[in-house]
């Protein structure tokens, strides 16, 4: 267990509908070339093999007794098929259609009760310009569990293909 700082906290407890407090980045991907079988599964696949290494991605809230002090975090396993979702859009969608979709998405807050992020996995976005089909993802962490440089570290975990 380890309790949240006073500046992590405050994220927790200035977040509202109209102001959600969690980070989010969309990534656009043209796949290789006569790529098979589907990109969600793939992705829940490197990720199971990568949460060894992104401690952020295993811990869940623990909240205090009558909210005496702040939050903690502790240890959860998280299920990757409540938190890496597909979004299926429109055959041939476009980027305002993509842009559209996590609009939609962004103000939705995250389930204080797992582990604080979301991937969601976007298909039937039109092939890029050279003919590959293309997929999106839209990933939400939320700033009590990381700030900009930890955000930036758990990328080059998470993205990076290398087994080291």
């Amino acid at each position: 267990m380890h309790q949240l700082s006073g500046l992590d906290a405050t994220f927790l407890y200035l977040e509202t509908p109209e102001m959600p407090m969690h980070v989010g980045a969309l990534h656009v991907f043209e796949l290789p070339p006569g790529y098979p079988g589907r990109f969600l599964t793939a992705l829940r696949k490197h990720l199971a093999a990568r949460l060894p290494a992104a401690p952020v991605l295993r811990r869940r809230l623990w909240w205090m007794p009558l909210n005496m002090a702040n939050p903690a975090w502790v240890d959860a396993e998280p299920d990757l098929r409540q938190h890496i979702v597909e979004v299926k859009l429109p055959k041939g969608a476009g980027l305002p259609e993509l842009e559209a979709a996590v609009a939609r998405l962004h103000p939705v807050l995250l389930d204080r009760k797992k582990p604080l992020w979301k991937m969601h996995v976007f298909e039937g976005l039109a092939p890029g310009a050279d003919g590959r089909r293309r997929v999106a993802l839209y990933t939400q962490l939320h700033h009590a569990a990381v700030d900009g440089q930890a955000a930036v570290a758990l990328a080059n975990v998470l993205l990076d293909v290398t087994p080291e």
